[in-house]
């Protein structure tokens, strides 16, 4: 089966509820006309519904109600399927009946009711915010899932042919859930990064699939055009997220947001010292870009990803000095070198 898979673990840094102040005042614009309702299904509620003494046709009527999610979750994310049918339909049994399966999917159920309207209410007013900037961009459809924490948001193609967008509700268990017992030993369950695997980031982390969908792939990979990418990748987001907290946004502690807001002329000083624009190795632009406790060769207090925050503020600075730059455009702008010669960038010092 074909698929539009751009599926990874987004699990990055921190969670506070509150709010930094924003660096800028972001444009909200009235969406109050956009009508679209959420179409959110909970596939894990079909999942904790699988009788295991009738596991095939447990399974065959998830295959029918959603062929395509079904498929892909069985072959792709819990890699459970084989030609064999009778071995396959035991296997699925064997996953119904087991403990660890059977207790996340209640802990899911008991912290995600499925009569709960929560997670289709986050994820309203920013698809009215996409469909405002990006109004050709059909609506995605929403799966909840259980993951066996393997996956937390993923985006395919779903059963229409539309983007569906997967959710996987065991990396947003919240604060009281023990992540780290899971797997002691797998950084994906570092403290910097459990603490975000919260219900407040299930909109963000779902609608940054379809932003990563948008972009496409960074044109280069030069350290320049990484943090550049990143940077529109933030701009954009915080358009579709006009009222949500910088801290969430951003993924950054109160502290950590006040020390790159404080300290933008020494982040972007030391990317020119280190003479790092142009840098090409992945492993080396890794310590700026991707999810980290630090960021390399600075003070322990300065979080990850500061090149996506100077993305950011690069971006920002060439918007502003191209105010009829629509997002359509700016995501169009592939030359990253240019876009920052443009921009005029020049944090002042604090």
């Amino acid at each position: 089966m074909n698929y539009k898979v751009l599926s990874y673990i987004m699990v990055m840094a921190s969670l506070v509820m509150v709010s930094c102040q924003n660096p800028t005042t972001r444009p909200t614009p009235d969406v109050s006309d956009i009508n679209l309702e959420v179409d959110l299904i909970r596939y894990d509620a079909g999942l904790a519904n699988i009788d295991p003494d009738k596991a095939g046709a447990s399974y065959l009527q998830l295959l029918t109600a959603y062929p395509k999610m079904t498929d892909l979750y069985f072959k792709q994310l819990v890699k459970m399927h084989t030609p064999d049918r009778k071995e396959f339909y035991n296997r699925i049994s064997e996953f119904a009946k087991e403990e660890r399966i059977v207790s996340l999917l209640d802990t899911i159920e008991h912290t995600f009711p499925y009569n709960d309207k929560r997670i289709a209410k986050s994820l309203e007013k920013p698809l009215k915010y996409l469909k405002h900037y990006f109004p050709d961009k059909e609506t995605p459809e929403f799966y909840t899932l259980m993951s066996e924490f393997g996956y937390q948001n993923f985006i395919f193609e779903g059963e229409d042919g539309r983007d569906a967008i997967g959710i996987g509700l065991d990396f947003f268990l919240g604060d009281d859930f023990e992540y780290k017992k899971i797997d002691p030993g797998n950084p994906a369950f570092s403290k910097y990064l459990s603490r975000t695997y919260t219900p407040e980031y299930i909109a963000k982390r779902s609608m940054e699939m379809i932003v990563v969908d948008i972009l496409g792939d960074p044109t280069g990979k030069r350290f320049i055009d990484k943090m550049i990418y990143q940077g529109k990748k933030a701009y954009v987001l915080s358009h579709i997220f006009p009222s949500t907290p910088d801290t969430i946004l951003w993924e950054y502690t109160n502290p950590q947001l006040e020390w790159v807001v404080d300290n933008e002329l020494e982040i972007w000083s030391y990317f020119l010292e280190k003479e790092l624009l142009y840098e090409t190795n992945h492993l080396e632009i890794a310590h700026y870009i991707e999810p980290a406790p630090t960021s390399k060769g600075m003070p322990e207090v300065a979080p990850g990803r500061t090149a996506v925050y100077s993305g950011y503020r690069i971006v920002e600075s060439f918007m502003e000095r191209n105010p009829d730059f629509t997002l359509k455009d700016l995501i169009e702008y592939k030359d990253a070198q240019r876009l920052l010669e443009q921009s005029k960038y020049k944090p002042s010092r604090r």
